[in-house]
């Protein structure tokens, strides 16, 4: 999410310079936000080298960076996949997304009223509803990132960007949209309303019960996909 990319830039010494690997590593991350890489899709070396204009040894680093965070598949024979998760995998990524975020969102609601974050909470769901609205996938992904961010930011503890399983949570957006109906979508964006109401009111606790039932939710939609939403089990 957004408030973990700029606690990382912040932190960064802006004079270092990537290495390699590192910039392999920020080329295919950022290609899964913006939607250019898809879970499943297979990743494959001479095109990352051609492409990235790096050699074979830094891009096999990258990848077995990225397999150790659960964003890559490296299978036996050396080929790359972005990660596509079981039905298990993604169940418990949202129990740990439902308890974080609802924390968030208890937490934005205790502080809504400090400085300017009414504006800005307000400014994150209008956004969220413009894009909606128009129905751009990736540019409504982004938007929805930004809503979260905004939540964990307002709420104040960064602690909280630190530990979500980032990639994870964007991955599972990605490989499952396709099979929510128009009516789930509808649905599940008239929860991000029902939690900035609460969140602007102020109401920690109702705040808090609306971001956990949204999240669990999802979780529910996940467990009635079809068997071809998930990948074949490695053996």
């Amino acid at each position: 999410m957004r408030a973990a990319a700029k606690l990382a830039r912040k932190n960064k010494p802006t004079a270092v310079r990537l290495s390699s690997p590192d910039r392999v590593v920020e080329i295919i991350t950022e290609g899964i936000r913006a939607g250019r890489y898809v879970p499943g899709q297979r990743l494959i070396e001479g095109d990352l080298t051609h492409n990235l204009q790096v050699s074979r040894g830094p891009v096999r680093e990258a990848l077995k960076r990225l397999a150790a965070e659960g964003i890559v598949t490296l299978t036996l024979h050396r080929s790359a996949y972005i990660r596509a998760l079981q039905k298990d995998e993604a169940k418990k990524i949202l129990m740990v997304l439902e308890v974080l975020t609802g924390l968030a969102a208890r937490l934005a609601a205790t502080h809504v009223s400090d400085g300017e974050n009414q504006k800005r909470m307000r400014e994150a769901y209008d956004h969220l509803k413009q894009i909606h609205d128009i129905g751009g996938v990736v540019s409504y992904l982004d938007e929805r990132r930004h809503f979260y961010d905004t939540v964990i930011e307002i709420g104040g503890n960064e602690q909280i960007a630190r530990i979500l399983p980032t990639m994870q949570i964007h991955l599972l957006r990605m490989q499952f949209r396709s099979y929510w109906t128009p009516e789930e979508n509808e649905s599940r964006f008239n929860d991000y309303q029902m939690i900035t109401a609460a969140i602007l009111e102020g109401d920690p606790t109702r705040a808090e019960r609306e971001m956990r039932s949204h999240i669990r939710r999802v979780r529910r939609g996940i467990n009635r996909l079809p068997p071809e939403a998930f990948p074949l089990p490695s053996r």
